[in-house]
């Protein structure tokens, strides 16, 4: 093993840092020394020709905007057209839209008034009965598919009968 790879993950004692310290204490760098470093974190100068071209280089990267480009024009353009025709059907905002379009072809006649934290849901094409958000959302259900519909269906009726009912009972007391 090299250097310090059998400590890996070890402490250094106090005892130890103390004696690094004592040894650091009196150690001066050279002024030759100094001026290496600073050289170094200077960097090494670069000629006016080497600047021309690496301005002219740059500037062939830049779209309109004049943001720098990783490709060029060509091959943004050659990349665009390959990937014309794969069937891209956008993100989720993309979705989101089908879905309203979706929504917009069913009717809307409510079957029972809104009320604050209901929820649509269409029991068919046309008509809708609102209940609340909780109860909608508690089984899976698509209309286009019919998946689950029975079962919310069943639930969406339930609703609407209970709600009458207690409407008619309080009619009946007022």
């Amino acid at each position: 093993m090299m250097g310090n790879q059998n400590r890996l993950g070890g402490h250094v004692s106090d005892e130890t840092k103390a004696k690094i310290s004592a040894t650091m204490a009196g150690v001066s760098k050279s002024d030759e020394t100094r001026g290496h470093m600073s050289i170094a974190q200077v960097g090494h100068p670069v000629s006016l020709d080497a600047r021309a071209n690496m301005s002219m280089a740059q500037r062939g990267n830049t779209n309109r905007r004049g943001r720098h480009l990783v490709y060029s024009e060509e091959t943004w353009a050659r990349l665009s057209a390959a990937h014309m025709g794969l069937g891209w059907k956008g993100g989720p905002m993309a979705f989101r839209r089908r879905s309203k379009a979706k929504r917009r072809l069913l009717g809307f006649v409510p079957l029972n008034e809104c009320f604050v934290g209901c929820e649509g849901h269409h029991i068919d094409n046309e008509r809708v009965i609102n209940m609340p958000h909780a109860l909608h959302r508690s089984v899976y259900h698509n209309q286009h598919t019919g998946q689950g519909m029975a079962k919310i269906n069943a639930i969406a009726y339930n609703f609407l009968f209970k709600q009458e009912v207690e409407e008619a009972l309080e009619a009946r007391r007022g």
